[in-house]
Parts: structure tokens; sequence; C-alpha cells
């Protein structure tokens, strides 16, 4: 059948930042395909509380791990905890990340470092620590999320910005070195509605509205949205993509550089 081909069956997946939003769906997405999936996030009982309602929900085996993803030691304990649960690593889904607005000239060297820490290195460690393994497994993968203010003009967020910038490059490179054993590909995302994560980044509602309304899908996504794209990219549906940047966003890559009557 067509659809097999997204299926996940007998994957084992890691999804960090499973606890909020976009990992939080991800990790349903990824059961409901067929996947055992480990949960990891710095707030392990929300980690554990997804991960209790999957397997009610899915009947699928999961595991919810407390990480804190600047700690590589507690980055080699979540993997030794998947092996030890599992025997495996089938894709790897880096999907931690914070930014929040920053004036231009208003960062230090210490908030653009612990950024850059959170955002890109935390997961070329996490890869790095989990590449052995996934070497094993056919068809294995490495998904980052990305953002649109990595690959636009973002003097908003210029630490996040800055961060998620060196993920696209970092994430290229990693396709270059790994492939043919394990494809490595980046989600670009747009703007999500992540409930009360969004206002805590410095946005408000009418700002969001105008966000959506700059859009060519004229709304803000949903975290299944972006969760519906990790499926795809860690499927054999996608047993031929490595070293690219989806662009899932609503169309807000796009607007018209051609002035109409309704501007």
């Amino acid at each position: 059948m067509a659809l097999d081909i997204f299926s996940l069956k007998n994957y084992v997946v890691i999804v960090t930042g499973a606890g909020g939003a976009i990992g939080g769906a991800t990790a349903e997405v990824l059961a409901e395909a067929g996947a055992k999936v480990v949960l990891s996030d710095l707030n392990g009982d929300a980690a554990q509380a997804k991960a209790d309602e999957i397997t009610q929900a899915t009947g699928q085996e999961t595991l919810a791990i407390k990480t804190d993803v600047t700690d590589e030691a507690q980055l080699q304990d979540l993997v030794d905890a998947t092996l030890n649960k599992f025997g495996k690593i089938t894709a790897l889904i880096n999907n931690v990340g914070w930014g929040e607005y920053t004036p231009l000239w208003g960062v230090s060297t210490d908030y653009m470092v612990k950024s850059y820490i959170l955002n890109t290195v935390s997961s070329y460690n996490l890869t790095k620590l989990c590449m052995p393994h996934l070497k094993k497994e056919p068809n294995a993968s490495v998904t980052f999320s990305g953002s649109m203010v990595g690959i636009t003009p973002s003097p908003e967020f210029i630490a996040y910005s800055n961060a998620k910038a060196a993920l696209v490059n970092m994430v290229r490179s990693m396709a270059a070195m790994s492939g043919p054993e394990v494809r490595c590909n980046t989600i670009v995302i747009g703007s999500v509605d992540n409930g009360a994560a969004t206002l805590d980044a410095g946005y408000d509602e009418a700002m969001l509205k105008r966000l959506a309304d700059a859009f060519v899908m004229k709304r803000r996504g949903m975290p299944r949205d972006i969760a519906h794209a990790f499926n795809y990219l860690v499927s054999p549906a996608a047993s031929w993509v490595t070293g690219i940047e989806l662009r899932v966003d609503g169309g807000g890559s796009y607007k018209s550089k051609m002035p109409t009557s309704d501007d």
C-alpha cells in the first residue's frame, strides 16, 4: 500500500524537547506511525506525562528522560538509556531550541555563546554520540529543528538567529559526510502556535495577528503541521532525501515585491 512507506514500524526515535508543543506533537505522530519514541526534555515531568499519554493512546512503548542538552554527560545518559531500553537508535530528532527578543546591540558575549551552545552545539554533541548506533540501522536519519529567523535577516532575535543560521550549515556538512548510511536534514520552521512559549519569546497578540496575515496560508502553524514533516523525513518515503532545508512555514517565505491596490 502507498501509505506503508510512511510507516515507522520497528523504528526507535529520540526526540529532544519532547515536553514542549512541537516536540510533544512530533512524538505523538511518530508513535502513531509505529515508532518506539524516547521523549527527552529538561522538564522531566512534562516528558513523562506526554510519554504516558502516547502509550495510552497508541499502545506503543515509550521512554521519558529528563535531559539538559547542554550537559554532555546527560546526553550520554540519554543515549545509554535508549540502548538499554530498546537496543538500537534508528533516528534522532534534535528539536531543542529557544530564542527570545534581544535588541541588536544589547547582547553580551555570554548570552550569545549560551544561545549557540543550546541551539547548535547541543545537537552536534547528541548527534555525535548517536552516530555509531545510527550507522547500524537501515534508513537512519537525524533531523533538526531550524527556524525562519536562521535564514532571513532577524535583528530582533540576533543571538537565536545566528545560532540557527549556523545550524543550517552544520547539518549540510553532516549530510555530506554521513551519507549514505545516515541522512541529515533540517526543517525550517515558521511561526507556530506554541501557546505561552510564543508570548514568552517577546510577541504579543497583535504582533501574532499581523504575522499570520502576512503568510500565504493566512494562519500560523500548528505543532502537528511540523510533526508531519518530521514523520516524512524520518520515514522510508524520504530515503533519497538528505542535506535539505524543508520549509514548513505556511508560505511565510513569500511576499510579492510588486505593490498592489491592497498594499
